[in-house]
């Protein structure tokens, strides 16, 4: 920071008292740390840049109306949000994610100069669909191994019902957002891969070249190296939740199959199967 206002200085002429400028001590912004100890900030990750009154309107109603809530604008899809109450901030963290116009809204605590930086914001709260999965894999130890995918989990869900497509997990993961989204992974037991597939709720807008959320294809920088009989769009809109688009890289054999074979016939030599 000193070195780019020193280059910065060096293109006006400075008065001395401009040059002197003004020493701050501690106690000066102490009012302003407590202040800021019930601030959230917020920042967009999208294309689209938002108006202050949609977002004051949008946290407002589903953060529950916190009395006394203040929405500032500090930026281009940033804002500071500063709360009566830790109990109201809480809430708007413990609840996250929150999207707005289909674009991400990450919040975090403030810490000194998170508004000026980026990549404060790289992590950020999502929930995750598990697809594919052997029903008798659907626990949430399991889904706090599959979460070993992400940068941490929070909670794991097994929604009691299924439907057509199969019966699924939810894991709350903190992601990486700076990097392609998983479209999934490869799980092995006793050796044997399943491919498993994650979508992702709430219909983000991401990326389907490069699976980075915040951006279309059209406006995509990233130079994608794609080798012979690979796919234009590596992703696409089979990862989003509730999408019926099947997703292309589903395996066709499962590891059911695979298991039986081995199980099976070691229970038969053990007397496993009793025959009537």
């Amino acid at each position: 920071m000193a070195e780019n206002l020193t280059k910065a200085f060096q293109r006006f002429d400075l008065s001395n008292k401009e040059m002197e400028g003004i020493d701050l001590e501690t106690d000066d912004v102490l009012a302003g740390i407590e202040e800021c100890k019930l601030t959230l900030v917020g920042r967009i990750m999208g294309e689209k840049v938002a108006n202050l009154t949609g977002v004051k309107n949008y946290t407002s109603h589903v953060w529950g109306y916190p009395r006394n809530l203040q929405v500032s604008e500090l930026g281009p899809n940033v804002f500071q949000f500063n709360f009566a109450e830790e109990k109201d901030k809480e809430k708007a963290l413990n609840r996250r994610p929150w999207v707005i116009d289909n674009q991400l809204l990450v919040v975090k605590p403030w810490s000194l100069g998170i508004e000026k930086s980026t990549e404060a914001f790289h992590e950020s709260h999502l929930w995750i669909q598990v697809w594919n999965l052997p029903i008798h894999w659907l626990s949430k130890v399991v889904g706090f191994k599959l979460g070993q995918m992400f940068s941490a989990v929070k909670e794991v869900i097994i929604p009691p019902g299924g439907g057509k497509e199969g019966r699924h997990m939810k894991i709350l993961a903190e992601v990486d957002i700076s990097q392609p989204l998983a479209r999934g992974t490869t799980v092995k037991f006793n050796g044997n891969p399943i491919w498993v597939e994650f979508s992702y709720e709430k219909c983000l807008d991401f990326c389907y070249k490069c699976g980075i959320i915040g951006h279309g294809d059209k406006n995509c920088k990233t130079t994608v190296e794609k080798e012979y009989n690979q796919r234009e769009e590596q992703f696409g809109a089979w990862m989003r939740a509730g999408n019926i688009m099947a997703s292309p890289l589903r395996a066709s054999r499962t590891v059911e199959e695979s298991i039986l074979e081995k199980v099976e016939p070691q229970k038969q030599k053990r007397g496993g199967y009793k025959r009537k």
